[in-house]
């Protein structure tokens, strides 16, 4: 019944010519040199570390590499595996939130419903779900994980059942590699409650990674919880900077429905040792038609 009233939270349907009208002709957000060929290898390195999972892509900062993926698997049988998932915490616990806003843990709920992750619908899933965003100190992720278990725990759903359906892929900025290296996934306590080995990370290029986690323009507003039982948030926004943004997105979403680029992107995964798998394989041969 809650999910029928639910509205989620706005964004463009970049597929939906009608839906977008005049909106994608003017200035663009700006990007740097090297922006192009540094996301498509970030699209070649991320699809194999998923493996053969859903991927939902959590938050603002991967909204480009959604996009561009989207494009590329437009017309695959990949295409309805990609999914966004706004969501930000920002430092708060669920205590905290249902103190502050009470309607918006529910209507976060709501929510993953809608995107069938909660945690009876992730039990019954026919894949499993790998959770991608950029990551520093994985926060996110945690609050995420926390929400979802907390729920569980609530809803007398088996845990052990729903952590074998999740998958957690940090995009993280190169590094030199030593024995010194910051590995968040070893300092954050809350992993505990995960199935080892379900972690991973893609490590991209400083400048890739600067852009999309700090001063990207972005298609859409944090979707922090003042904003999750909010109705503004069910409505477009069409400030100059997100329509810049919108611009951007449309650009590389239409960029990724090329030959060319597709072409680019099959000679990537080529290369993968994942190449070894028969559903990667299949879904190579998929992008190369």
């Amino acid at each position: 019944m809650r999910d029928n009233m639910f509205e989620p939270p706005f964004r463009w349907n970049l597929t939906n010519q009608t839906h977008l009208g005049g909106l994608v002709r003017g200035e663009k957000a700006e990007t740097y040199q090297g922006f192009l060929n540094h996301l498509l290898v970030c699209c070649s390195r991320t699809l194999p570390f998923a493996g053969d999972s859903d991927l939902v892509f959590v938050g603002r900062s991967p909204e480009s590499i959604f996009d561009h993926l989207s494009g590329l698997l437009f017309d695959t049988s990949w295409f309805d595996r990609l999914h966004l998932l706004q969501f930000s915490m920002r430092w708060q616990d669920e205590a905290e939130i249902r103190r502050r806003y009470p309607k918006a843990i529910a209507s976060m709920r709501d929510y993953l419903r809608h995107l069938q992750l909660d945690p009876s619908a992730l039990i019954t899933r026919k894949r499993p779900v790998s959770f991608i965003d950029l990551v520093v100190s994985g926060d996110t992720f945690g609050r995420l994980v926390n929400l979802l278990h907390s729920w569980s725990r609530e809803s007398g759903v088996d845990w052990s059942a729903v952590k074998r359906k999740l998958r957690l892929i940090g995009i993280t900025e190169r590094t030199k590699s030593s024995p010194k290296t910051w590995r968040w996934h070893l300092k954050a306590e809350w992993t505990t409650v995960l199935q080892r080995g379900s972690i991973k990370n893609v490590s991209i290029p400083r400048d890739l990674w600067g852009y999309l986690g700090d001063y990207q323009l972005k298609v859409t507003e944090s979707f922090t919880p003042a904003r999750w039982a909010h109705p503004d948030s069910a409505r477009p926004i069409y400030s100059d900077q997100q329509l810049k943004a919108l611009r951007l997105a449309y650009d590389l979403f239409e960029y990724g429905k090329t030959p060319t680029r597709r072409a680019e992107l099959a000679a990537q995964l080529g290369a993968e040792p994942s190449m070894k798998l028969r559903w990667f394989r299949g879904l190579v041969q998929e992008i190369r038609r």
